[in-house]
């Protein structure tokens, strides 16, 4: 369904003006694991939004659907538990990626090398304002 949140596949993507390879080139992505909005589709094309409002066409082979988070605030504390009481086991910079495992509601389970923990809804871009990811 649209929309949806993808990830890139590779450290190399292309987003290109309309959906094919022969539209010019507006800007390559090179960071493996960046959360985009998917909000149109063209047969193996997707129409996509990053977390700064850009938008484009990537060739659907570099895209994953694996769901990753990306802090889009200022550093953002990781709680041991879905609370602010909860004690805080790390605290991730504006631009973090972490792996987004789970959202049920206003928390995000979030994992990234050694540190697995939860970060309030707000926090991050990745993830439908809707949406109940479990």
């Amino acid at each position: 369904p649209v929309p949806r949140f993808v990830s890139l596949k590779f450290n190399k993507v292309n987003l290109r003006s309309g959906p094919g390879g022969e539209y010019p080139v507006l800007w390559q992505y090179r960071q493996i694991g960046l959360p985009l909005l998917v909000d149109a589709e063209f047969g193996v094309w997707r129409k996509v939004r990053d977390a700064d409002g850009t938008t484009g066409w990537m060739h659907s082979a570099g895209l994953s659907r694996r769901r990753m988070a990306f802090i889009h605030k200022s550093m953002t504390k990781i709680y041991k538990r879905s609370n602010k009481q909860s004690d805080v086991v790390a605290v991730a910079e504006k631009h973090a990626l972490l792996k987004l495992e789970s959202c049920p509601k206003n928390w995000c389970r979030v994992a990234a090398e050694n540190v697995k923990g939860w970060v309030q809804r707000a926090s991050v871009w990745g993830v439908l304002d809707d949406e109940n990811l479990n």
